[in-house]
């Protein structure tokens, strides 16, 4: 009895340490996006071949998703149209606060949900955390980052998220040189318009010997995504290693992104969203490390809890020495 006393207590603070963590990011958060100001990119060559890529397309997700969201929301817009009164303009920006403040509330993700995945948190700064996968993980060291509120994309964080998932992928980088191994940072970014899924980047460490490799595979992998691109006389990826990620592609775009490591990756503009596999990054991994090809197209399954209770003790043994977000607390 005694010792489960000390384990519930040890957990109630732990629990309250972790609240009071993101109540404290929340705080920071508010203040740093009421001051803060977007910045206007450059519109480059790869910007403008994005813009086309998109316009040559039918491209109404965003009309169909905003008529989506009257339904759920309110009178939809020929109505209001025909209703009169309140300016357009406000009823959307009214709508869109709206759906931006009960994201929390069924984002898994968001980390001020009291229904997250806790138990599988290794690291939270200010605005972004660390945290092992739902899902069965794809190799040993298989982590994710994302940021600690609702966000749809990193093309989209302001800098003070950019700049911590950086800390992250760097030290990440160097935990798993000493281990002999590259990383690999995945980001899909789909369903932009709903806003329902959580920004967050996989980071898969890879042997030297097979890290070598992944720009061809992925080159290859990208090049044969989309049929439609056929259609296109343009570019099916963007090398992001000169002007990286923020001054390759417009804001609000869907799009897939690689890197491989810091400085070298790719960007692909998500033509049809309905035509391409959200699980492509993975799969092409999967392939690289010879798993087994029926990986690819089952469902993925969750490992039991005291599996990943066990992962992310591991996890944090070797993440110690490089865990940057112990000088922020």
């Amino acid at each position: 009895m005694e010792e489960a006393k000390v384990l519930n207590s040890k957990k109630a603070n732990e629990d309250h340490a972790v609240r009071s963590r993101a109540e404290g990011s929340s705080r920071r958060y508010a203040m740093q996006r009421i001051s803060s100001e977007q910045k206007k990119g450059e519109d480059d060559a790869d910007m403008n071949l994005a813009r086309n890529i998109m316009q040559n397309k039918q491209f109404k997700v965003h009309t169909q998703a905003d008529d989506e969201y009257d339904f759920e929301d309110g009178p939809s817009r020929k109505s209001r149209k025909k209703q009169g009164g309140e300016d357009p303009k406000n009823i959307q920006n009214k709508m869109n606060a709206n759906r931006f403040l009960t994201q929390k509330e069924r984002c898994l993700f968001c980390l001020e949900n009291p229904k997250r995945p806790m138990h599988l948190v290794v690291s939270i700064a200010n605005f972004t955390y660390l945290m092992l996968p739902q899902l069965q993980p794809l190799v040993h060291g298989h982590c994710c980052i994302l940021p600690i509120h609702h966000e749809s994309a990193t093309r989209t964080v302001d800098d003070d998220v950019w700049v911590e998932i950086r800390n992250f992928k760097k030290c990440l980088i160097m935990m798993f040189a000493k281990q002999d191994k590259k990383v690999v940072f995945l980001e899909t970014v789909m369903g932009l318009a709903q806003q329902r899924r959580h920004c967050m980047i996989e980071c898969i460490p890879l042997p030297k010997d097979i890290a070598k490799d992944a720009p061809l595979y992925f080159k290859k992998a990208i090049d044969e995504a989309e049929d439609e691109w056929s259609q296109h006389n343009a570019k099916k990826l963007i090398d992001t290693s000169q002007k990286g990620l923020r001054n390759s592609i417009p804001k609000d775009f869907p799009y897939f992104h690689v890197e491989f490591g810091l400085n070298k990756g790719f960007v692909h503009v998500i033509d049809d969203e309905k035509d391409f596999k959200s699980n492509l990054g993975l799969n092409v991994l999967r392939g690289m490390l010879h798993l087994p090809e029926e990986d690819m197209y089952r469902r993925q399954r969750y490992a039991a809890l005291d599996v990943q209770k066990q992962a992310v003790a591991n996890f944090s043994k070797e993440w110690k020495e490089f865990d940057w977000t112990t000088e922020l607390h």
